[in-house]
Parts: structure tokens; sequence; C-alpha cells
């Protein structure tokens, strides 16, 4: 992956819409490996604050299993991605975090068609929402909030199709 592949998609995910017309969605391109190790070291330690100050929470998303993972040599955080995209935006305005997941779902979609795949950053998006010591690391410019965060790569498999899909449940309510 070079920055100008990476800049396509950029540019692809600026025409999703955002509220008022805002185009408040600013990118982070992280793609040097010390970085992400560092980061989801991270990510762990808020883990280990997690199991120790709020352990229901904790339990419920497994968080022990993923520490002892990591422990044991396994990046349960960025899955050996070799890149994180993070979408972030001024928190102080509303269309922020609606803005930056709606850009950040158009990356997502178009990242196959060059031939990149994309995983939502779960752990990892947490954590930067809720751990100082992560925002401090990700050093986003003042005010900035991390809204979304995708894992970027070329993909281990190739799938023949899509997975299953419940049936859309609608109401309609029209003439």
């Amino acid at each position: 992956m070079d920055a100008d592949t990476i800049s396509r998609l950029i540019e692809i995910a600026r025409y999703a819409p955002t509220g008022h017309n805002a185009q408040c969605v600013e990118w982070t391109v992280l793609g040097e490996r010390s970085e992400l190790e560092q980061l989801g070291g991270i990510v762990i330690d808020w883990m280990r604050w997690m199991t120790a100050h709020m352990p229901e929470v904790a339990a419920s998303v497994h968080m022990d299993r993923a520490i002892a993972r990591w422990e044991n040599g396994t990046d349960v955080v960025f899955r050996g991605a070799p890149m994180l995209i993070v979408a972030h935006a001024d928190q102080a305005l509303r269309p922020a975090p609606a803005a930056c997941t709606i850009a950040a779902a158009y990356l997502e979609l178009a990242a196959p068609t060059f031939n990149l795949g994309g995983c939502w950053a779960g752990y990892f998006m947490a954590a930067a929402a809720n751990y100082p010591p992560m925002q401090e690391a990700l050093a986003l410019p003042p005010n900035h909030l991390c809204f979304a965060a995708l894992m970027v790569g070329h993909p281990k498999f190739s799938y023949q199709r899509l997975p299953l899909r419940k049936p859309p449940k609608i109401s309609w309510r029209m003439p």
C-alpha cells in the first residue's frame, strides 16, 4: 500500500454526506509498525484498567482473553494490519461523530476496488474515546476526537459472496 492509493481512498471518502455540509472530517494515517505496536500496548493497558475498575463491562467483551492473547504474542488489537486510518474531527461540531462514521464507511466500501480490505478497529476506538493515555499518544489536533478507525491491508482471504444477512425489518407508513 502506498500513500497514493490511501490518498485516493480518502478522496472517495470525502464525498460522504455530512450534516450541514460541514465537511469536518480529518484523517490520520498510521503505517509505522512500531507506532501501531505502541498504540496496541496502550489499548491493552486500557483493557487492564477496565478489568480492574469496570469488571462487568470488561467481562462482557472478554477483555481478559484479549489481554492473555496479547501477552502470548497475538495482536488482538490491530490483527497484524499494516495500516490504521483514523477519522477525527473537532468534538464541538455536532455533525462530527456521524460524519466521521459515514466517511469511514465509504472508505471501507471503496477499499476492495483497490484490492484492499478494511476492518473497524473497535478496541482501538473505545480506548481512543475513553482513555487519556491513548488520546495523548494519538496526538490529534486540539479538541479533536477519534470517531472512526479502520485497519487497512491486503486481505488474507478472498470471499466469493457477502456473508448472509437477515431480511430487513420494514414498517411501512405510506399511502
